[in-house]
Parts: C-alpha cells; sequence; structure tokens
C-alpha cells in the first residue's frame, strides 16, 4: 500500500486537512505527525497511508523535519507540500508546482507533474522559496518559504515524480499578506482538497521499477555491510531513485568498497546530486 505524507507549515493550513482526511495524532517527542490510513475514492484511486507532518514556518525548519520524518517513516513513497503562497492571481486559486527555486542559492528542482488529464485543469507555475515574505508578485511565480527545504531533503530519498507542492494563493497585489487570517488560510486550503486529491490518485506508483534485481543487490550489500532497518529502507530507496534517474544501477564494486552503511549512503546521495538530468 503507497504511502503519502503531506506537509504543512502552519496549523490553520494542516487543520482542514486533518478533518477532512480524518487523521488523528502520532506520538512523537519532536515531529508534529498525523496518520490515517484512507480507502479508494473510487475504483481508479489506490488505497493509500496517509501521513501529514505540520513543520513550522521556514527552509530550515522544513528540511529538518521532512529529513526527520522520512527517517522515521521509511515507508513514505511521496511528499506533498500543501500551503498558501503569495502570486498575481485570484486569491483563493490552487496552483501545482512545476519548478521549486530556492531564493537565495537559486537552486532548482523540477516535480514530474502527472499528465494534465490526471490533473484536470490545474495551473502550474514556478514556486519560489524565499527567508521573509515577498511581494513583488508575477502571474508565473508563487512566493513561500518551505517549499525548497521539504523538496531538498525529500529528493535525497524519493524521486521528484513523488514530491509535490501544491499552493493556494493567499495574497497577491490587491490583497496584501497583512490581509491574512487563520480563518482565510484555512478556508483557501480546505478549498484545494480536490486538486489535492487529484493529483495523489494521479501519483504512477504503478510506473515504480522493476524490483527484483535492486532487491538483490540491496541483498548482496547488507551481506556485507551492517543497514539498520532503517538504513535497509534508506538504502532500497536510493538505488530505486538511481535507476529510476540514471536508468541502470549503481556499480556493485564501488559500493562493496565502503565499509559502513552511512559511507555507502553519502556515496549514493552524492552521486545522485551530481547527476546531470535532462528534461
Amino acid at each position: 500500500m503507497p504511502a503519502i505524507c503531506l506537509i504543512t507549515a502552519l496549523p490553520s493550513e494542516a487543520r482542514p486537512l486533518i478533518k477532512h482526511f480524518r487523521l488523528s495524532a502520532v506520538g512523537h517527542k519532536h515531529l508534529r505527525l498525523y496518520q490515517a490510513v484512507a480507502g479508494p475514492g473510487n475504483a481508479n484511486q489506490h488505497a493509500i497511508t496517509l501521513y501529514l507532518l505540520q513543520c513550522g514556518v521556514g527552509k530550515l525548519n522544513a528540511a529538518a523535519d521532512t529529513a526527520a520524518m522520512l527517517q522515521l517513516l521509511p515507508s513514505v513513497d511521496a511528499v506533498i507540500n500543501v500551503g498558501i503562497a503569495g502570486c498575481e492571481r485570484p486569491l483563493g486559486e490552487t496552483i501545482i508546482a512545476h519548478c521549486v527555486q530556492d531564493n537565495a542559492s537559486s537552486r532548482q528542482w523540477y516535480p514530474h507533474l502527472p499528465s494534465s488529464k490526471l490533473v484536470g485543469n490545474a495551473v502550474s507555475v514556478q514556486v519560489q522559496t524565499v527567508d521573509t515574505p515577498a511581494d513583488n508578485y508575477t502571474h508565473d511565480t508563487a512566493f513561500d518559504m518551505e517549499a525548497s527545504g521539504i523538496v531538498h531533503a525529500a529528493s535525497k530519498v524519493l524521486d521528484l515524480a513523488f514530491i509535490h507542492c501544491v499552493k493556494v494563493v493567499s495574497d497577491n497585489g490587491q490583497s496584501s499578506i497583512e490581509r491574512i487570517t487563520s480563518e482565510s488560510v484555512a478556508q483557501h486550503v480546505s478549498n484545494s482538497i480536490p486538486v489535492l486529491e487529484t493529483l495523489m490518485a494521479a501519483l504512477p506508483f504503478d510506473s515504480q521499477p522493476n524490483l527484483a534485481d535492486i532487491q538483490a543487490l540491496s541483498q548482496t550489500l547488507q551481506a556485507r555491510i551492517h543497514f539498520s532497518s532503517t538504513e535497509q529502507h534508506t538504502l532500497n530507496q536510493l538505488l530505486q531513485r538511481h535507476k529510476a534517474l540514471l536508468g541502470q544501477l549503481p556499480d556493485e564494486t564501488s559500493l562493496l568498497q565502503h565499509a559502513t552503511a552511512k559511507s555507502l549512503r553519502q556515496h549514493l546521495v552524492a552521486e545522485l546530486d551530481n547527476a546531470n538530468i535532462a528534461y
């Protein structure tokens, strides 16, 4: 059963999702985490295990909590950032990111969006993550404060086909940031749920690579190097991502040169980060 984690920054963003999906709090010392098992809404949807993480404001909080969540829940197959953003589009309009850019570093990520036939008429824009609120609104860019942190952390272990950002316009040139209220945020996020559910149903879980060769390589590595249960899940995710992005598994001989699971994981992450991917 696929597992998806929704990630929000604000309590007012989380509340309508918690209510709609009937999520319950998971006891954790540091993370604000919720969980539910949702059945398929129709015959074409997957049954999923659904989580929600409320990470707090800012990309550093977002990156740290996303990484911690994926360490705690290595079975999570996809993450979707849901929240508000400023954009020169109508208030309350739901948008999906086709590009996420970190304003400070100019680093960019390009989520692999499902076919427009699968996600309906939702508009896609660039989401630019800023360190302080921005009001230089444009029609094709939305400003937020968490997306780049979430994508950066999640892309260490997940393919970009399973990392997305759904934003709802909370402020624009006619309605400033100062006019945002917790009530308006909750209402906007509530209105975005149909687009969110459509995107969740369109995630390409059926297209994930054949796991036989991945499992064989994983078992070979585990026979030579000690991995904890969590490290085993992370290893399998990194091997899947390597095959999905580069079309092949990494060289077994080079992997076996590593003495520890940590060293091997760092090697795989560096190789994926340095890969030249063309779209």
